[in-house]
């Protein structure tokens, strides 16, 4: 079958301990029903046998990463490879291979069958903490013995830097480890190579959204890039300050791109594709591209002001004329306000002697209301009684 690769003879540890681990579920499976195995380290290689008889042979030469995920929050305890080149398991091709034991309420059901009845809630936690607690040491021993023999190193997740999102159609949790960034827990799973990773763009960046995509390049061109959609926007921080302890460039941007388009590209005329600025399409305006010592006395030569800047001055030309206007204005109301005018100037005699008069000439006024007011008291008015008289004695009946 295309892009399988024949491995070696397992070549089996005679002499000694051998490194093992029983009662584990392997995935994909290796028959056609889940049954527990046992999984051995020899001189070259690992060897899973369930308890049918099925074996299965993986190569240390053929693990690219080895992974140890702790059932910490999680319901199963992994042992996990990903392959340099896949291994038919079955009809199918396969890059990823793991062990597990289930914990908690997920343990088998050989655990569960005796505490089932007569147990409570605080019995049953105590339990689960003791069965975690005796998985996770189990597989740590393994873990611990392969890695003296000198062939590989395991990674294991940094659950602090864990962030959400969805790489395939369900939404998952994924961890950053030393040199991968992975989900083992759900399938299919999902790891990434940090070294093989040029660059890092996200997109859909602005205020409003509340998740993001984030995309990976990687250094292979011809390799297609892979997508993690549905990041919430909280995570966001966190994953660049990741990075950046990776030496991981990335890039953001408001806008979904048409990746598959723009590789195409790039592969089919890669030294074009540098030549015309690389990946500085990706960077924001003004960003990290521009120089900065460019001499801006020259660039205002060249500058062309858009139709929205020229609105924008405008306006503040607007703005600036009519502040002037009104502060010219209210500075003329001030002057005649305080009589700043030299013709209306006198002396204090000629102030004097025209408030006597004035003071006279409302005397002499208030004096005539007084006697046109008594004067009307003292007429009669007998108009108005004679017409209200009549028009009483006319709406009664002789």
């Amino acid at each position: 079958m295309e892009g399988i690769v024949k491995q070696e003879a397992l070549i089996l540890q005679t002499k000694g301990i051998v490194p093992r681990l029983k009662d584990l579920y392997i995935r994909p499976t290796v028959d056609t029903k889940k049954l527990q195995g046992t999984i051995e380290a020899h001189q070259n290689g690992f060897r899973y046998t369930s308890r049918a008889g099925t074996r299965l042979d993986i190569l240390y030469s053929n693990i690219k990463h080895a992974f140890f995920q702790p059932s910490k929050c999680e319901m199963v305890v992994i042992i996990h490879f990903h392959l340099r080149h896949p291994i038919l398991i079955g009809k199918k091709k396969n890059s990823d291979v793991q062990v597990f034991a289930e914990v908690g309420e997920g343990m088998s059901d050989l655990h569960r069958a005796h505490y089932m009845h007569d147990r409570d809630d605080e019995i049953a936690e105590q339990m689960e903490r003791e069965e975690r607690i005796k998985m996770d040491a189990l597989f740590n021993n393994f873990r611990t013995k392969v890695e003296a023999l000198g062939h590989f190193e395991f990674d294991i997740p940094y659950r602090e830097l864990r962030f959400d999102g969805s790489p395939f159609r369900s939404h998952c949790l994924l961890q950053p480890t030393t040199n991968c960034l992975v989900n083992l827990t759900d399938h299919p799973v999902f790891v990434i190579t940090l070294d093989e990773v040029e660059l890092v763009h996200f997109e859909r960046i602005q205020f409003h959204m509340k998740n993001f995509d984030m995309i990976f390049v990687f250094k292979d061109y011809n390799h297609k890039v892979s997508m993690i959609t549905a990041i919430p926007m909280r995570s966001l921080d966190s994953i660049k300050e990741w990075l950046n302890s990776c030496d991981i460039k990335y890039t953001e941007g408001i806008q979904s791109l048409n990746w598959p388009k723009i590789m195409k590209t790039i592969v089919d005329d890669p030294a074009g594709f540098f030549d015309t600025g690389g990946w500085s399409f990706l960077e924001p305006e003004g960003g990290s591209n521009s120089d900065p010592g460019s001499d801006s006395d020259d660039q205002s030569d060249e500058y062309n002001p858009s139709e929205s800047e020229l609105s924008v001055n405008g306006e503040e030309n607007a703005t600036s004329n009519s502040e002037e206007y009104t502060s010219q204005e209210s500075d003329s109301e001030s002057d005649k306000f305080t009589g700043t005018d030299e013709s209306s100037g006198k002396d204090w005699s000629d102030l004097e002697e025209q408030a006597r008069r004035e003071d006279k000439a409302r005397d002499n006024e208030a004096e005539e209301d007084r006697r046109e007011a008594a004067q009307r008291k003292k007429r009669p008015n007998t108009s108005y009684g004679s017409s209200n008289l009549k028009k009483r004695k006319m709406n009664f009946p002789h």
